[in-house]
């Protein structure tokens, strides 16, 4: 540290800071214990008031509340009908649902015998004070009392049940609360605070609750302050007592109502004197540190005037040393400042001499192979595609470099528009340039295209010259992969396109490339699918094999592409399901199908309900019961004419989201069936464990019913299953007459399949469904 001479203005400006900031300091403490001492007391006081107030009107709450209940009890049909065969059984189903110090409901008569519901003919209330009060059409909470059927402190709120014509009082209906038990559940009428109990007190200054539950009913507040009873006439106040050689503030609140109850809270009065006791410590304790902590600060103030010039002189340092990233952060508009700006404005001209081309002012080598490292670090699949052009030091040769300067500039250009999305593209050797096309980028398909077609084009050089570009693209399959790897197999696939000439853009893996991109492409038509809305509804009848009937239907989703035609699930709903669709195309079935049924209401056909396959995906998504109440809302359809259909896979993890869905579509009526029951690996145990109401047979067994015996008795066990667990059984795929008579001698509920009809479009199925009855009922009934 320099010698302490003043002839600097940096030890100036720290001795006018010190003695400046010293005196403030001084004041400042001084001022904050005087104020102190009356704050803290005012908002001690303050914050007992309010707990006081805030506990009068939390148990003026809870009282009005079992006052409510009681008499909305006592109002009902049950209770006014004084049948106590009837009665009691109700009561002690609500008393045992009820808190714990909920003790007995009981009924007295006009002559004050009375049942309860732990004893019948219980004795004799009519001399209780309550009991006359409530024969002349009140509503009591009664003081507190020793019970005659129990023998426990207890309050009673107690109120009439009249007769037919509201003219006289029928009876007497009560609740017994055991004041004991009340304290064990106290957080719900009391937030007591460290050392500031709550109690509850009578008319007569009878503790109702206090922490020590001796002295419920057995102590008098007075015990401990003589004056209480000249304090009834006010409605709150406080005053001071003494106990166990400690002093206290109590304050109290009288409660409104019906009950003539009194909340008190004790406050001790060391809660108004530690903290002014303990501040003055702290503020002697900071005295003593902030002439330090203000001698501190001023030589960091001081030293505030030569820190920029030194944080100017590390930064050239590292510039010095190669770090072409630094860059000074000091924003002033003196000559530092100016010199802050210089020197970044010299580090950015190294930084582009440094990392990207001067002729094309794309990312360079060094720069481009940085990116695609990060990129593989951050995504699970990057499309890595290098671009050629052949032979350019000949054409160098023979046209000068002025020339094929122009022809790789215009090859930038064109490089950057092969994709509305920004791509990074660099020059990554003297022929040679690199784009890295992330795998989530919209438009990847699209880029591919367009790079394809812009290979495929030559570039002109002059006089009939054309130069051919290739181009070979390398796919990293994980994250974390090298850059230098990924690149060699860019080069490979690059260097097979220029070797065979038969295609300009090569993958490294031929085997995978068209299969890949074919694939990329059909996931993009899924997607328009979902957005053009091509997918369509076709239904199968279910019939009733008991009956013979048509009783539903099954909705399936059908594709109609705009070249491929008619598509069914098995083409495309795996990748939907890759790429989050899957949710999409069920919303859109719900919709389509409640408004197709909306429609056939509408002209008057009863068709049965209709079942709808959910993926497990959106089966497990917490707003799916949600969207399905929607959907019903939305058309106006009962939710009992829904059936969705899940598989196995759906409930193999018993999720909180699942169970709750399973209860959310339960209590909406919403029907769930398995599907394909037979064909998972699962716990039979979740047959049990969820609410389901059918089983869905999967058509490879039925497909083999009538061909091998033990293929029969499974089926058999299965229809087993669903008739024990009261759940019905739909064969799905039946398309022999022989497999619909074993069927039937099985005594399975339901069928579908190619022998009763294909799946048919919305347009067809009335029709379809009417031929189809009356070939049904051509036909044998049912055994």
């Amino acid at each position: 540290m320099p010698s302490w001479s003043f002839r600097k203005i940096r030890h100036r400006v720290l001795a006018l800071f010190v003695v400046v900031g010293l005196v403030l300091t001084l004041v400042v403490l001084l001022a904050t214990g005087i104020l102190t001492r009356s704050l803290v007391a005012n908002l001690v006081e303050d914050n007992a008031r309010n707990l006081v107030q805030t506990q009068s009107n939390i148990i003026e709450l809870w009282l009005e509340e079992r006052v409510q209940e009681l008499v909305q009890l006592a109002n009902s049909s049950l209770l006014e009908s004084l049948d106590w065969e009837a009665i009691e059984p109700h009561l002690q189903r609500r008393i045992a649902q009820s808190h714990d110090y909920f003790l007995i409901y009981f009924l007295a008569a006009p002559d004050g015998s009375y049942d309860t519901t732990s004893q019948r003919e219980a004795g004799y209330i009519g001399d209780r004070d309550y009991f006359a009060r409530v024969m002349a059409g009140e509503t009591v909470v009664s003081e507190p009392i020793v019970s005659r059927s129990t023998n426990e402190r207890i309050i009673v709120i107690a109120t009439p049940i009249w007769n037919e014509d509201r003219t006289a009082v029928a009876a007497l209906f009560g609740l017994s609360i055991d004041l004991v038990k009340m304290l064990a559940g106290v957080g719900e009428l009391t937030r007591e605070a460290t050392n500031m109990p709550v109690f509850l007190v009578d008319s007569g200054g009878y503790f109702i609750l206090h922490h020590n539950p001796d002295l419920i009913q057995n102590s008098r507040i007075q015990d401990v302050y003589a004056g209480w009873d000249d304090l009834k006439g006010l409605e709150h106040g406080s005053f001071g007592v003494s106990e166990n050689g400690l002093d206290y503030r109590v304050f109290f609140q009288r409660l409104l109502g019906i009950s003539d109850w009194t909340v008190v809270v004790k406050v001790p009065t060391t809660f108004f004197t530690q903290p002014v006791r303990r501040l003055i410590g702290q503020l002697t304790l900071v005295s003593a540190l902030g002439f330090v902590l203000v001698l501190w600060l001023g030589y960091w103030f001081s030293s505030t005037i030569t820190n920029p010039i030194v944080e100017l002189n590390r930064i050239f340092k590292r510039g010095a040393h190669g770090d072409l990233t630094v860059r000074a952060e000091i924003a002033s508009a003196d000559e530092l400042g100016e010199t802050s700006s210089s020197f970044n404005l010299m580090m950015n001209t190294i930084g582009t001499m440094t990392y990207y081309d001067p002729l094309t002012g794309l990312p360079n080598r060094r720069n481009f192979m940085d990116h695609l490292e990060k990129s593989l670090k951050e995504e699970t699949t990057v499309i890595l595609a290098l671009i050629a052009i052949r032979d350019l030091s000949e054409l160098k040769t023979l046209f000068g470099s002025q020339v094929t300067d122009g022809i790789l500039i215009h090859l930038a250009e064109a490089l950057k528009k092969v994709s509305d999305e920004d791509l990074v593209v660099g020059r990554i050797a003297d022929a040679e340039f690199g784009l890295i096309i992330p795998s989530r980028s919209s438009g990847v398909l699209l880029t591919i295209d367009r790079l394809e077609d812009l290979l495929k084009e030559p570039l002109h050089v002059e006089a009939g010259a054309n130069a051919r570009i290739f181009g070979g693209i390398s796919i990293s399959e994980r994250q974390g992969l090298d850059a230098e790897l990924v690149y060699q197999q860019a080069q490979a696939a690059l260097y097979e396109a220029e070797r065979t000439s038969q295609e300009q853009l090569k993958l490294y893996n031929p085997n995978t490339h068209h299969a890949m991109v074919d694939r990329l492409r059909f996931q993009t038509e899924v997607h328009t699918a979902v957005i053009q809305e091509q997918f369509c509804v076709f239904y199968q009848p279910i019939i009733d094999l008991r009956t013979n009937t048509i009783i539903g239907k099954e909705a399936l989703v059908r594709w109609r592409h705009p070249l491929r035609g008619l598509l069914t699930p098995g083409h495309f709903l795996e990748v939907a399901e890759e790429n989050a669709l899957i949710e999409d195309i069920g919303e859109f079935m719900l919709h389509e199908v409640c408004r197709q049924h909306q429609e056939w209401l509408t002209q008057g056909l009863q068709l049965g309900w209709v079942a709808i396959n959910i993926s497990p995906n959106h089966f497990r998504s917490p707003h799916f019961p949600a969207l399905v109440q929607s959907v019903l809302r939305t058309y106006g359809e009962q939710a009992t004419i829904l059936r969705l259909e899940i598989v196995e896979d759906a409930m193999l993890s018993p999720t909180p989201e699942v169970l709750r869905n399973f209860e959310e579509l339960k209590k909406m009526g919403v029907q769930v069936a398995i599907d394909d029951f037979g064909t998972a690996y699962s716990n039979l145990g979740y047959l049990v464990r969820y609410p389901v109401q059918t089983l869905k047979i999967d058509r490879a067994f039925i497909d083999q019913i009538d061909l091998d015996k033990r293929t029969q008795g499974l089926i058999r066990s299965m229809i087993g299953i669903g008739r024990n667990l009261s759940m019905a059984v739909v064969a799905e795929g039946v398309e022999r007459e022989s497999q619909l008579e074993l069927l039937r001698d099985m005594d399975c509920d339901e069928a579908q399949g190619f022998l009763f009809s294909p799946p048919i479009p919305a347009s067809e199925y009335v029709q379809v469904i009417g031929e189809l009855s009356e070939r049904l009922q051509r036909t044998r009934p049912p055994r």
